[in-house]
């Protein structure tokens, strides 16, 4: 009787590959393609659109000098101060829109090249997660926004990758590169604290050296981030800057699931089952991988949406650093269908990244920001001498980095006898008296003592609206 040798993961995959008449390993130009494909979606996306208003915030408040900027955040925004200071070089010189999300390119670039490497001895299977990691509308939109996100991307699949090579085989360095990661993670983004949730998770109840090792320098980096930044949190929990995230709810946990795929309207309930149904398929398959998947992965999911039930906090982007793991979900059950069904697997296989893609182009086509028409409005409308102004006045971050700062012509800011406006002056002429008032749509646009100089100018979102005063 010959005894049988345990069979690798991987060479358990390939073995199921040539049984379905496709070849074992993909070769490896599809990989190269998929990730040129990644890069070239988020370099569409970063020339894409102006500024948003968070990413003017960014530029803003990246300007500042290191002491002001952390007490600017500690009383003007939610998040910790790492990407506002990876930005400061680009927002202090007024670089373009281009150069001011190039960090956020390169991370999420790399992150997408560090995917594909770990996925490709995956077989089909590799090929088919990193597919959907290179068009996802998530990764992409994010990937190419002057925001913290694209460096959770990265760290996220930095952790994924060691600690599945910590499950296979531990090494002290392994939990040196995680805690090292999660402390980095916790300086760009609160959400740190959820990977480092998942990775005590990851250590379960183990007792031998290397999972104590893990569980004390995930807790020393903890510690470290709560003496240097804790406090600053708490001062930011005191006011209401993300009031407008609704609390967990099933629809809000499809929500998060289903958008890290791909942003399609009336699609997240079918995804989020198909991510289930994945990850269930992924445990079976690779016990290793699937146990991973639940801590890093399912366990910073669970984690979002507790703490979603008492406050504003369940958002797709909230969830970044676990935002590989619907992917590998989502492709463990592509695979299952290639090699069960054939002809219609094959189908549903190549059509779902195809798809996937094409939703990701159209979406990414046709986005354009509340503010981002008008704000052009703003600029070709405006002459030397003219005043420029935005109503509410927190948006008037929009204009002060826009106009302000990256205009072609130099602005001042002043005082306007409006009620809640940001104003900038248009320098190199005596004032024309008129007023370029941006304002939501519905918004009021008649004050006492001015008129209207010229017809309105909307975008079914704002309002572009001159006044002058009245004359006496």
């Amino acid at each position: 009787m010959r005894d049988s040798a345990p069979v690798a993961p991987d060479a358990a995959v390939g073995a199921r590959a040539m049984s379905s008449g496709a070849p074992a390993v993909p070769p490896t130009w599809l990989f190269v393609a998929v990730v040129l494909v990644g890069v070239v979606l988020r370099v569409w996306r970063a020339l894409h659109n102006g500024p948003s208003f968070d990413e003017s915030f960014t530029a803003m408040a990246a300007r500042r000098p290191f002491g002001d900027l952390i007490e600017y955040l500690t009383t003007h925004d939610s998040h910790p101060p790492l990407d506002y200071l990876l930005r400061a070089p680009f927002a202090r010189a007024g670089a373009s829109d281009l150069l001011l999300r190039s960090p956020s390119i390169v991370f999420s670039c790399a992150a997408l090249a560090l995917f594909a490497w770990w996925m490709h001895r995956r077989s089909w299977f590799g090929l088919l997660a990193t597919a959907l990691l290179s068009c996802s509308t998530f990764q992409v939109l994010h990937g190419g926004e002057a925001r913290m996100y694209a460096v959770l991307q990265l760290l996220g699949i930095g952790a994924a990758i060691i600690a599945e090579r910590w499950l296979r085989a531990p090494r002290s360095w392994h939990s040196w590169a995680l805690a090292s990661i999660l402390l980095v993670a916790l300086f760009d983004h609160v959400s740190g604290l959820l990977l480092g949730f998942g990775l005590v998770v990851l250590a379960g109840l183990r007792r031998d050296v290397e999972a104590w090792r893990l569980r004390v320098l995930v807790g020393a980096a903890g510690l470290v981030w709560a003496v240097l930044w804790f406090p600053n949190l708490l001062q930011q929990l005191d006011h209401s800057w993300s009031d407008w995230v609704p609390r967990t709810s099933p629809t809000g946990v499809a929500r998060a699931i289903g958008e890290h795929v791909v942003t399609v309207r009336g699609a997240n309930w079918v995804l989020t089952v198909a991510v289930v149904a994945g990850g269930v398929v992924l445990a079976r398959q690779d016990a290793r991988l699937g146990r991973l998947w639940l801590a890093l992965g399912v366990v910073p999911f669970v984690g979002a949406a507790v703490v979603g039930i008492g406050s504003a906090f369940l958002l797709p982007r909230t969830l970044t650093l676990a935002s590989w793991a619907p992917m590998l979900a989502f492709a463990a059950l592509l695979d299952v269908a290639r090699r069960c069904w054939r002809g219609v697997g094959r189908g549903l296989a190549i059509g779902a990244p195809v798809a996937v893609l094409l939703a990701t182009s159209t979406f990414l086509a046709s986005k354009t920001w509340d503010y981002d028409l008008s704000v052009d409005e703003l600029q070709h409308v405006a002459r030397p001498g003219d005043v420029v102004a935005v109503r509410p006045a927190r948006y008037g971050i929009l204009v002060d980095w826009r106009i302000g700062v990256r205009g072609d012509r130099p602005t001042r800011v002043v005082a306007l006898p409006l009620p809640d406006t940001d104003a900038h002056r248009v320098l190199g002429a005596p004032l024309s008296g008129r007023i370029w008032l941006l304002t939501p749509m519905g918004s009021t646009t008649h004050f006492d003592g001015y008129e209207q100089c010229a017809p309105p100018w909307e975008d079914g979102v704002t309002t572009v609206v001159c006044l002058v005063a009245t004359p006496r």
